[in-house]
């Protein structure tokens, strides 16, 4: 059994990368598909059936974290309420166990998160995105 076309989806969205149809760049004046759109497609295929169920499990951890996340938004003007108080380093602890399930989404499919993925940054309230390339001036 293949993906199905929400699966996909959720695939792409989970490690940063666009649902768009095809993309393309100019490459020395000639239009190019990104290379990223290259890796995650072509990985969709290549899947070993035994292994859909795992990326099905990681794709409902990731979505899990992801539902935690935004669904923890009214607690963001709460400090104390009560005897309860509200535990904020949790956005951060959400974003540490994303970034493991997201990681072993990757292994999975044999591609690398898309490091301009901008979204951790805001869960870490850091720079969590790019990529660190050494600059010769």
């Amino acid at each position: 059994m293949a993906f199905t076309d929400e699966e996909k989806v959720k695939i792409r969205h989970h490690l940063g990368y666009l649902n768009v149809q095809e993309t393309a760049t100019f490459v020395l004046g000639v239009p190019a598909a990104l290379q990223t759109t290259f890796m995650i497609e072509g990985a969709f295929g290549k899947v070993l059936p035994a292994a859909e169920n795992l990326a099905r499990t990681l794709l409902c951890r990731l979505d899990s974290i992801e539902e935690q996340v935004f669904g923890g938004t009214d607690l963001a003007d709460v400090d104390e309420t009560g005897g309860v108080k509200v535990n904020r380093k949790r956005l951060p602890e959400l974003a540490t166990y994303y970034q493991i399930a997201q990681k072993e989404l990757a292994n999975l499919f044999g591609v690398v998160p898309n490091p301009f993925d901008l979204r951790l940054e805001g869960w870490l309230g850091t720079g969590a995105g790019g990529i660190s390339v050494p600059v010769r001036g």
